[in-house]
Parts: structure tokens; sequence; C-alpha cells
């Protein structure tokens, strides 16, 4: 029964194979019939790639306007270069050292525009060493300025600005100088001095020498030496607008034009403490506080010391530098009574009560 079955399985294959062979060699009758083709006459439309968005596809079949197109960098409006392109732009305007501001023409009083009434010269530092830059604004203004300082020779005015960065979320901040005309009117010098006069150069910048995420560093005055050739500044470092690491003391020399930390005045302080109260204020928050230039001692700076170890504040004493960095010299340890001299020149607002 097996080898009969075998035999059909064996004649059923010989059979199906002739089969197909024999169907695949029946020529096509459709070939016979149709004419050879000339492939060069057939032209072949190349598909051209559709770049719309998938926007612009929905608003065309719609038969809909284009929508309008934002450049993000186009959105800010405080003047300062987002973009190199913006950069370079800003870089091609007139130079301001060759840019001649026009002196005003009255041709009758009534022209004459005279000076906000509302505000007074006052001494710039007072009081001594409590005024600061508001960086509140500068996240969403990226630029934020101090007021103006006149020299007691009313012939040079000082200014800082800070700067926001806010892809790196970083502050850094410049001083400017500007040159005064010659007058004996500290009112009419604050205000008829222009910052289109300031110089292109900067005299002091900090923070704009490394890129460190989130970290600022504001610049402002404290005051001008008595004999108008030095500015004292103040520099806050931090981190997020909102932690003070440390204050720094800054001179900028007119005559050298040349500027450098005062950084010795801190290593005094805590070697003092060391070796005299056996406390290492590095494991400690501690800071200084430039107060301004002292009166018995005209080249000399007096500076508070403050840590922050309980819930009040514990002083450090009073202590002076030079502007050589020559001698650090501690006044008092456990008193503030020292007479600080006030020169510099600025301008106050009175609010009148109606």
């Amino acid at each position: 029964m097996k080898k009969l079955f075998a035999v059909f399985i064996f004649f059923y294959f010989f059979y199906s194979v002739n089969a197909i062979a024999k169907t695949e060699n029946i020529p096509d009758p459709l070939f016979l019939t149709s004419p050879p083709v000339n492939y060069e006459d057939i032209i072949t439309e190349k598909k051209v790639e559709d770049k719309r968005t998938l926007n612009e596809k929905i608003r065309d079949k719609l038969h809909l306007k284009p929508t309008k197109k934002i450049y993000y960098h186009n959105i800010d409006k405080s003047g300062q270069p987002v973009t190199m392109d913006d950069y370079y732009a800003m870089a091609k305007d007139i130079k301001r050292l060759e840019f001649e501001i026009p002196e005003p023409v009255f041709n009758n009083p009534e022209d004459i525009i005279l000076p906000d009434p509302h505000y007074r010269v006052i001494r710039y530092n007072t009081p001594p060493g409590q005024r600061n830059i508001d960086i509140s604004r500068i996240v969403s203004e990226r630029t934020v300025s101090s007021a103006g300082i006149l020299s007691p020779d009313k012939t040079k005015m000082v200014y800082t600005k800070c700067f926001f960065y806010p892809k790196f979320s970083q502050t850094a901040s410049s001083a400017y100088y500007i040159p005064v005309k010659e007058t004996s009117d500290a009112y009419q010098a604050l205000f008829m001095t222009n910052v289109m006069q300031e110089q292109i150069n900067p005299i002091v910048n900090v923070g704009m020498d490394e890129i460190i995420d989130y970290q600022y560093r504001t610049l402002f005055p404290i005051d001008w030496s008595k004999d108008s050739s030095k500015i004292a500044l103040k520099e806050k470092v931090g981190s997020n607008l909102e932690q003070t690491w440390q204050t720094n003391v800054i001179i900028y020399d007119f005559d050298d034009k040349s500027w450098k930390r005062l950084t010795a005045v801190r290593e005094a302080i805590i070697y003092w403490w060391r070796q005299n109260k056996q406390i290492e204020l590095k494991d400690y928050m501690w800071d200084i506080f430039p107060v301004g230039w002292d009166k018995q001692n005209p080249e000399r700076l007096i500076i508070y010391a403050y840590a922050f170890t309980k819930s009040k504040p514990l002083f450090l004493g009073t202590w002076s530098i030079d502007y050589n960095e020559e001698k650090s010299q501690l006044i008092s340890i456990d008193s503030t009574a020292v007479e600080i001299d006030l020169n510099g020149f600025g301008l106050k607002e009175i609010k009148l009560e109606h």
C-alpha cells in the first residue's frame, strides 16, 4: 500500500512541473501585438520637495492669509545687542567721542527750560556707606544704572551700569567716566552732563572675563577722594541676585588710569580674629561694609566688618586701609565712632507734600 502511494506522489509532481514549464513558454499575445517602446521618449517628472511647514500647508488649503513671522530677538526693547548681527549693527554707529552735542539755542526767554526744581544737590555719600544699586528690575530691563557722582572739583562724573545675560542668568557690571565742562555750580554740572559724553571704554569691568551661571557682580560708587584723583567703588559678588558671598573695595586711580581690588583688609581681619580670639572666620558667613574715606586720614578708607553667626550679627571691628594697600589698621573692635569725609556730589529728589 505504501509503495502505491509513493508512486502516485511521484507521477503527480512530474506532470505538475511539466505543465508549469509549458505555460511559461507560451508567448504573450499582448507583447506580439504591441509596438516596441522607445524609452528616450518617456518624460519623467521629478517630484519637487514641498518645503512648506504644516501650518503653511493648512492655511494654503483653507485659503487663509499667511501668519507673520516673529523673530524673538527683536522683542527685546532694552537696546542691548542680543545677536551678533545686532552687535555689529550697533558697532557701526557714530563714535560718541566724535559726536557733537548741539548747544541749545533760545530765541526768546520763554523757550528756556529750567531744571526740575524738585531736586537739590547733596553730598553723595549720605548716610555713609548706605547707598546701593537697585537690581530688582534687571531681569526684565536687562540693564540698570546707578546715579552719577560728581567729583569735588566738579570736573569728573562716574556712574555704574549692570548688565543681565539671560542665557547664563549672569550679571556683570561696568563703571563709566564722563568729563564735565568747567563750571563752579554743582547743580548745573549734574543736570547738564550728558551720558553721550562718556568715555567709550569703561574704566572698570567686573564679571565679564568668565562665564559663571547664576553669578552676579555689581558695582556701585562709594565716594570720591578729597583731591578728586580717585574714586572708591563697592563690588558685590553673589548668586541668583539674592545671596551675597562677599563685598570688595575697588579703587580707580585717574592719575595712573588703573584699578585694583583692596583684598588685604579681608586678610587682615581673618588674621586678627584667628590670632586674638581663636576664631577661624573662614568657617562662618561674614562680610565687610565699606563706609567711605576717613576724614582724619584722607588717603584711607573706613570699613566695618560683621559675622552672621547668630540672630544678631557679630561686629568684627572698624578697620581702615590706604588706597595703596600698604597697611591695614584696626581702629576699634567695638565701636563705629569714626568721622567719615563726604566728598562727592549727587542729587536728591525733594518730595513735596500736598
